[in-house]
């Protein structure tokens, strides 16, 4: 009975290491494939940016020295029109307001003294004025020395009248004067008092803004004394967001306002947004500072409403600069160049020779050369017979003999066994 059994063990053994050599360096059987499609093709442009408030409102410190935040509203919290956003110590505009309502009552119990000393002094002095005409009515017959001095005196009460009353109303005016400039203090002081709490004209949510703080730039905190006119906080309006794209000098000539655009935000890779490009720079600039690389600025509207979509966030696009229909595609992966010729190979691993047309980011158009109903290979099968067990292209053919930096023709990738 041992005898049947060590050689059936040494055939299973010589069985299963043929089935493991051939399952190892085997690799026709995992070249990755692909259907060809047939629709509409789209022609696409890719942008990547971030997102902002397409409208914001930037509060900014009240042109008041000396002013020291004592509050600030928590950072990314959302506010309504009116609320309080900044609070500044009052202490010192507290204190003016006092000093000024002190001084305008002051100032108003010296008109009031002034309007009455005007009010005695005209009655007064229309009584002199009274006097001396009766005086000189009565003595204006008798003898002429008389008359002359009842003249006089009449004369003299007349002038006299008429200064006092000149210089009191003179006084009068200058202490409605000072009153108007004690109001004016006042008033000037509760303006102040009123910017040390600051409100939000617009809805939206909180940002704070970076201050220059001795040698490098922070965010503004409580405890801070900003500089008169400085901008602390940023509230975007959230209901009208847009991506701050960029593209390359190339390619900007193909952008125009109007485009329709597939918004993807990095936070939430599994939604789509739609968009519309509404503005393109007209001057070019570097792309970062020391590069060489030209690009147009390029502002996307999202179209679509969503509380989850917060300034800040990165964002890819796809702007959709044309729409072909009844178009059969493959991804580029699938097109190869052999012997000067265009060609894909189908699940079966035969040759079949194509005319491409236009391409996007993923795919590219076939002319001719497919029906539409067919699988595509990925990867060129024919390197597995070519070359060693396990060799794979590793990028399409169509950049095949492409030199990388440094000048050297970029050989295929061998897959890892």
């Amino acid at each position: 009975m041992k005898k049947y059994i060590y050689p059936a063990i040494i055939l299973m053994v010589i069985l299963g290491g043929y089935l493991i050599v051939n399952a190892v360096f085997s690799t026709s059987a995992d070249i990755p494939t692909a259907p060809v499609s047939r629709g509409e093709f789209e022609i696409t442009l890719s942008a990547n940016g971030s997102v902002d408030a397409k409208q914001a409102f930037m509060i900014s410190t009240p042109r008041i020295r000396g002013l020291q935040i004592t509050w600030l509203a928590p950072e990314g919290s959302m506010v309504q029109k009116g609320a309080e956003v900044i609070k500044f110590d009052a202490t010192s505009q507290l204190a003016d307001l006092a000093e000024n309502e002190s001084n305008l009552k002051i100032a108003e119990k010296s008109l009031e003294r002034s309007r009455q000393e005007l009010t005695i002094q005209e009655k007064q002095l229309s009584l002199a004025l009274i006097q001396a005409e009766r005086n000189y009515n009565e003595k204006k017959h008798e003898a002429p020395k008389l008359a002359e001095e009842a003249r006089i005196e009449l004369e003299l009460a007349q002038l006299n009248s008429s200064a006092k009353l000149e210089q009191i109303r003179a006084d009068v005016s200058k202490a409605e004067l000072e009153v108007q400039r004690a109001k004016d203090r006042v008033e000037e002081a509760k303006r102040e008092l009123a910017q040390t709490t600051l409100t939000t004209p617009i809805p939206g949510m909180i940002v704070y803004l970076e201050i220059w703080k001795g040698s490098s730039m922070e965010k503004v905190q409580e405890g801070d004394s900003p500089w008169p006119g400085q901008g602390l906080i940023n509230i975007p309006d959230l209901s009208e967001m847009v991506v701050n794209a960029a593209v390359s000098e190339v390619d900007a000539s193909k952008v125009d306002s109007g485009q329709a655009v597939v918004v993807k935000l990095d936070a939430f890779p599994e939604t789509q947004f739609e968009g519309e490009v509404i503005n393109k720079g007209t001057l070019a600039r570097r792309k970062e500072p020391g590069s060489k690389i030209n690009v147009f600025d390029v502002e996307i509207a999202i179209n679509n409403k969503d509380d989850r979509i917060k300034p800040g966030m990165s964002a890819s696009c796809r702007i959709i600069m044309d729409r072909i229909p009844d178009v059969i595609s493959v991804p580029l992966e699938a097109v190869f160049e052999k012997d000067g010729e265009v060609v894909v190979y189908l699940e079966n691993k035969d040759k079949r020779v194509v005319e491409v047309g236009r391409r996007n980011d993923m795919n590219i158009e076939i002319l001719s050369g497919l029906e539409g109903d067919e699988r595509v290979c990925l990867a060129d099968p024919t390197l597995d017979e070519q070359g060693l067990p396990g060799d794979r292209a590793t990028e399409p053919e169509l950049n095949k003999g492409r030199t990388g930096q440094n000048g050297s023709q970029r050989p295929p990738r061998r897959r890892g066994r």
